[in-house]
């Protein structure tokens, strides 16, 4: 039974949930632990509409996977979270889920500040466990600053903090965003992963290529896990296992299933959901994620008993 971690459900989260809820939104920072420790990368799914989060439910359920389900940009988060929460009640109460959102700052000016911190706030009080925060455009001298900021609200109410950082593997790249982690640590907001946008593997060699750089980046951050968004491809899943790649993004592939045209017919929307589900089994089979829901559950349950102790 996987109902002891509705323990670790945060208090926003619990704010948000009806009574007797069985879904399981846990932060991304009480999963990222265990992952690391059991060597597992943690699926993480785009999910613009209830079908593909409902169909992405499924497939995680019959898998025993743990599950991360990303909120669209510009998507309001309050009715997101009550549909995708309502789903992961009724088909897959109890399986350790993450809400996963992302902040963009448009720059160090007060008012693109402010507006950044002002939705960073909004996602966490919507019930968001995983935020993550892209200041690629913040003046380097201020970005530091900016960060803990923006961040200020997640770290409070216990939601993963995530710095996107760029994947260039030259040295250089990874000295600054080693720099920067050091920073925020100074600050008091150090975050708990780093996410890394990637294109498309060209090829097995690139995909690769792909993850050593994503390795070395890690390392020269002092061993923080990356999460890898963008296209994947099959040898790049492949690759993942035993990585510093403790999450990666399905890059819109179930989104983009549940888009695809169809034909018509009065079972077009039951059709669709089964696309969604099959691509999505697809994902975590190669990602291999079945069977990380127990694993993970079993190690936030011995951290209840030690604390019972």
């Amino acid at each position: 039974m996987l109902s002891r971690i509705l323990a670790f459900r945060p208090p926003g989260v619990l704010g948000r949930l009806p009574p007797r809820s069985g879904a399981c939104p846990l932060s991304l920072r009480e999963l990222m632990g265990p992952a690391v420790e059991l060597g597992t990368a943690l699926p993480l799914v785009a999910a613009p509409s209830a079908a593909v989060a409902r169909a992405a439910l499924v497939a995680a359920k019959e898998l025993g996977s743990a599950l991360g389900l990303a909120l669209p940009a510009g998507t309001a988060p309050e009715p997101w979270f009550a549909t995708v929460t309502a789903a992961a009640d009724e088909v897959a109460a109890g399986l350790p889920i993450f809400l996963s959102a992302e902040v963009r700052v448009e720059g160090e000016a007060a008012m693109q500040v402010d507006r950044a911190c002002e939705e960073a706030w909004r996602l966490v009080d919507a019930g968001l466990t995983h935020l993550a925060i892209d200041a690629a455009e913040v003046a380097a001298e201020e970005r530091a600053r900016v960060l803990a900021e923006v961040a200020a609200g997640a770290l409070e109410r216990g939601v993963c903090v995530d710095c996107v950082v760029p994947i260039d593997p030259g040295a250089p790249a990874a000295r600054h965003a080693a720099v920067l982690f050091e920073a925020l640590a100074a600050c008091g907001a150090p975050p708990d992963v780093a996410s890394v946008r990637c294109p498309a593997p060209s090829g097995p060699e690139d995909a690769r290529a792909q993850v050593g750089a994503l390795a070395r980046l890690s390392a020269a951050l002092a061993g923080v896990p990356v999460v890898r968004r963008g296209p994947v491809s099959r040898p790049l899943l492949g690759l993942l296992a035993g990585s510093p790649v403790k999450a990666c993004e399905d890059g819109g592939a179930a989104a983009a299933r549940a888009r695809a045209p169809l034909g018509g017919g009065a079972d077009e929307a039951d059709r669709r959901e089964a696309r969604v589900y099959v691509e999505v089994m697809d994902f975590l089979e190669r990602l291999g994620a079945a069977g990380s829901a127990r694993g993970l559950a079993r190690a936030l349950e011995a951290r209840l008993t030690e604390g019972g102790a």
